[in-house]
């Protein structure tokens, strides 16, 4: 019974330890991932700004090249001999004004786009700067927590190895079933002549036996194994 006892001492200190770290490790990996999200965000705007850049440049050659057009155009009309060839050209001054205007509508959009896209750049990247020093500052603590831990969890998990050796396989396996179903706790001791993990009563034969440390002894009601808490541990 005394193996079983240290067995559950370094268990509960082995979960204590993991616990000292608390939900670091996730919060560490839930950041990480915002923070590729949000460069993949950047990235994919930058690569928007630069088609929007393209197609800026272009309008601006479309409606250069219309104005252009369309004064030449004017020229002509000084020139015409008759009212048929001046309805034509006027017809064709009409059709390019009517491009040039929506060429400058597009063009107004694809600008106030680019504003838009610039500032959203920049909020993400200020966004980013927070995110990574939040990031930076929980690694290290994470990394702090971790290299304290380290040496005082590898002489626990080889105590622990030790003690496994010398306990039955049947009855660690219930031991471990146990530590599954209650919350990390196989072994209590007596508490009075009740089970020390549920309260439960323990039938007097069995106190007796328990406190005579002769045997195993589970509770009836939780089925932790039940100790006198006089067995000592190192």
């Amino acid at each position: 019974m005394e193996q079983l006892v240290r067995l559950q001492d370094i268990d509960t200190k082995l979960r204590d330890l993991n616990d000292l770290l608390g939900d670091l490790p996730s919060k560490v990996d839930e950041l990480d991932i915002r923070e590729q999200s949000i460069k993949n965000e950047i990235d994919g705007d930058k690569d928007k700004l630069k088609n929007l850049e393209v197609d800026i440049n272009k309008k601006e050659l479309d409606l250069n090249s219309n104005s252009i057009k369309i004064d030449k155009l004017k020229d002509q009309l000084f020139l015409v001999t008759n009212n048929k060839q001046y309805d034509a050209l006027m017809t064709e001054i009409d059709h390019l004004k009517e491009q040039k205007s929506k060429c400058e509508t597009e063009s107004i959009e694809l600008l106030e786009e680019k504003e838009k896209t610039i500032e959203n750049i920049k909020n993400m990247e200020s966004d980013l700067v927070s995110l990574s020093g939040d990031l930076a500052d929980r690694k290290n603590k994470l990394k702090s927590a971790i290299s304290d831990s380290a040496d005082q969890k590898s002489n626990l998990e080889n105590m622990r190895k030790k003690e496994l050796e010398g306990i039955d396989s049947s009855i660690l396996s219930i031991y471990d079933n146990v530590i599954q179903a209650r919350d990390g706790i196989a072994v209590v001791p007596l508490a009075g002549s009740g089970c020390g993990g549920c309260g439960a009563h323990v039938p007097p034969q069995k106190v007796t036996e328990i406190r005579a440390n002769t045997g195993m002894h589970r509770c009836d009601m939780c089925g932790r194994f039940l100790y006198e808490e006089k067995i000592k541990v190192n």
